[in-house]
């Protein structure tokens, strides 16, 4: 498995690289952190590769609990394809809703409260201090 995962890993690796060689001159400081992160990515996969493992009696147990993570795995996958339609803050906030709901949590105030918290410092970090543009969907441009 970490063979596996180590392989993914340098395929990712060589992903950043390319995708960072294609940016534009302006973002020259962007892309050398994406070359940083590669680099970084490469030889952390490198060493997985090379490693010695435990013995294959050795029992790993990926998933502590399945039904959380298929939860997740499909709130996500829903997440990314609803941030186009409805926007980046109105479908993070109902990502955040549901999947604490969906994992157990089930106090409402502190479910609104966590993600009322988190929305706001986005907004004001990214948006409005960064000027970073967030998908806005349906609410405008």
């Amino acid at each position: 498995m970490n063979r596996l995962f180590a392989v993914g890993g340098l395929g990712l690796a060589v992903a950043l690289f390319l995708g960072a060689n294609s940016f534009p001159d302006r973002a020259a400081a962007a892309a050398r952190y994406i070359f940083f992160l590669a680099g970084i990515l490469a030889v952390l996969s490198l060493i997985l590769l090379v490693q010695k493992t435990a013995s294959p009696d050795s029992h790993v147990r990926w998933v502590r609990s399945p039904r959380n993570f298929s939860i997740a795995i499909v709130l996500i996958a829903a997440y990314g394809i609803l941030i186009p339609y409805l926007g980046f803050f109105p479908a993070s906030g109902l990502f955040m809703i549901i999947l604490s709901w969906g994992l157990g949590f089930r106090r409402p105030f502190f479910i609104l409260l966590g993600t009322g918290l988190i929305i706001g410092f986005v907004y004001l970090t990214f948006v409005h201090f960064l000027g970073v543009p967030v998908p806005m969907g349906i609410w405008g441009e």
